[in-house]
């Protein structure tokens, strides 16, 4: 089957298994696809965005699953706007593996994802996998929203903090006076941090990264990044290292995000299930539960 555009995300979800079974497509056909579980971190808020195409629903009552081993349903909010499917926002408590499903009221499957493993990403040194955040800007006639607050790609990446800090620097000195001496008439310096990317081999990790890193508005564990380097990658890649530098406020603070608000519309809504008598809490990134 034709493949109509790149989904640039490391969970992708379509109309049909057959569209993820397809292993002529490239994004299929790599170890983060169908076959091999994409890692996500447990007890985390995720939000995925659903291109617009293909993504017309009938009702609003729709829920998530993850099919494994067994059937779980997982705590979520599906966001849909005039009859159209836009963004899917989840949490899980268990470390659970398998596949999403969103079905209606009746139980049809109206999408499918690639296969998925909730995870506790914690090393042996204590770091935990990085958390991305990030606005679909590479395509905005596939990613069209009416609400920009809540519009956001935000999920963690299989890649840690090496700790490695540098500075870029570029001065300029001149002559001062008739003397023999020098004084700096300008300068400029960045602050850049390494991360190290586990690809292993997989490509559609270095893809997601490449293209959301050049949005206006991309944040590695909340705070706004650019990226400073192209990485060479060659098939047999395991691990790959990129170099980001902190984005500045006129104060010369680094650029916080507010997950909060981008979440507010989850937590209260969908997180807090009356039915199960769950109420969650909003804590750095985690929910906690209250009762």
């Amino acid at each position: 089957m034709p493949r109509m555009f790149s989904y640039y995300s490391p969970v992708r979800f379509y109309r049909t298994m057959e569209e993820l079974e397809d292993m002529t497509n490239p994004e299929n056909a790599q170890y983060f696809g169908h076959k091999e579980p994409y890692p996500l971190e447990v007890n985390a808020y995720h939000r995925f965005l659903i291109p617009q195409y293909n993504n017309e629903v009938n009702t609003t009552e729709l829920k998530l699953f993850l099919v494994g081993n067994e059937e779980v349903e997982i705590d979520s909010r599906l966001t849909i706007d005039n009859n159209k499917l836009f963004v899917v926002t989840f949490i899980s408590f268990e470390e659970i593996q398998g596949h999403f499903q969103i079905r209606d009221s009746s139980g049809t499957a109206l999408f499918y994802s690639n296969c998925v493993k909730f995870i506790d990403s914690t090393d042996y040194d204590g770091r935990k996998f990085i958390r991305i955040a990030t606005k679909c800007t590479y395509n905005r006639n596939l990613f069209s929203y009416s609400d920009g607050e809540h519009d956001w790609l935000i999920t963690n990446l299989p890649a840690y903090c090496l700790g490695e800090f540098e500075m870029d620097e570029d001065i300029t000195i001149e002559r001062a006076g008739d003397l023999l001496s020098s004084e700096i008439s300008g300068s400029w310096y960045e602050e850049n941090v390494k991360y190290r990317i586990l690809a292993q081999g997989n490509n559609n990790i270095l893809t997601f990264i490449a293209v959301h890193s050049v949005n206006q508005d991309f944040y590695i564990d909340g705070a706004k990044m650019t990226r400073k380097e192209k990485p060479e990658v060659t098939d047999n890649t395991q691990e790959v290292i990129m170099k980001f530098s902190y984005q500045k406020d006129k104060n010369g603070l680094n650029i916080i995000l507010d997950e909060k608000k981008i979440f507010s519309d989850a937590f209260k809504y969908a997180l807090g299930n009356k039915e199960k008598t769950k109420v969650y809490v909003y804590d750095n990134n985690k929910a906690i539960k209250t009762r």
